[in-house]
């Protein structure tokens, strides 16, 4: 029987995710946690020796989805088991499900389910050195912009990078709603609406949920938070950023400062999807990634 899932489930689900897991940003437990019932409504079950995932869509007709199941410890689940899954639990899709996944069994995949990529969500994964050293030419404009950052604050105005801890969760949601009502920035409320929920509960549940990130104060007052939670023993996901957008150079500061806060073991930073959007796109091909992994579904015949 799944139930629905809780922040305080995180201590005894947090083993599934301690080794190597899915490469997609959708198995950070943390994100799981902090997005649900925002979009969807996420549930769980244990099965033997794996985790099970359910996504059930709140706006009708509220179609429900596994994710792939989580073994603890990690292993390959082969196609032949996803079926088996499927048909005891009567889920019959499978949602992001990784690219390598899908090469690695490809004939056993096409003979039990059809595949389908998912539009958007191709997740981006950057070496964390390259995000905060921006050493070479290619990222000679992303050096020029944390430049200009740098000079603009540097003769009259004091800046300073700190850790989200408890005590600042409040400054940024602060940030998050003065971005939202700039009157320039109207058109991303409908997306806030979902987001800022998931951005509250991260924050709310900051520690219990093992969340780490910085936060930038301009003489004092906060202009800018990144967020992220663990995805791998490798590799750590850029959750939430948000920044005002009349500092020029901002953002790209926040991004090189995040990754060079990280603990050494991150060798990688999932920047998440992007969503489909010329824009997104725009920006994260901009960081020159590592490596891009594409999402399917995987839908019993």
């Amino acid at each position: 029987m799944f139930k629905l899932l809780t922040p305080e489930d995180y201590p005894e689900l947090r083993k599934y995710f301690d080794g190597p897991t899915y490469t997609l940003c959708e198995y950070s437990l943390s994100a799981v946690i902090a997005w649900n019932r925002c979009l969807y409504e996420v549930s769980w079950k244990l099965d033997g020796d794996l985790l099970l995932l359910a996504e059930t869509d709140l706006e009708p007709p509220a179609a429900r989805r596994l994710l792939m199941p989580v073994p603890c410890p990690f292993r390959d689940v082969p196609p032949s088991e996803l079926a088996a899954i499927a048909g005891r639990n009567r889920h019959y899709s499978f949602y992001y499900v990784p690219q390598d996944y899908l090469e690695r069994h490809k004939a056993e995949i096409e003979a039990l389910f059809t595949a389908e990529e998912q539009p958007g969500f191709m997740d981006y994964l950057y070496n964390t050195t390259d995000l905060a050293g921006l050493a070479g030419h290619k990222y000679s404009k992303k050096r020029n912009l944390v430049a200009q950052f740098n000079k603009q604050t540097a003769a009259v105005r004091k800046v300073a990078v700190e850790a989200i801890t408890a005590a600042n969760t409040d400054a940024c949601l602060k940030l998050l709603d003065r971005w939202a009502h700039d009157p320039e920035t109207g058109a991303r409320l409908d997306m806030l609406n979902c987001e800022r929920k998931a951005i509250v509960n991260s924050l709310k549940h900051l520690d219990l949920l093992e969340m780490k990130g910085i936060l930038v104060l301009i003489d004092g007052e906060i202009c800018g938070f990144a967020l992220g939670s663990r995805l791998a023993p490798d590799t750590f996901v850029l959750n939430f950023e948000k920044a005002l957008d009349d500092v020029k150079g901002l953002y790209q500061f926040l991004d090189k400062e995040f990754a060079a806060r990280l603990p050494p073991a991150y060798a990688r930073v999932n920047k998440e999807s992007d969503l489909g959007k010329p824009g997104l796109i725009k920006t994260k091909e901009s960081y020159y990634p590592a490596a891009k992994v594409r999402s399917y579904t995987l839908t019993l015949k």
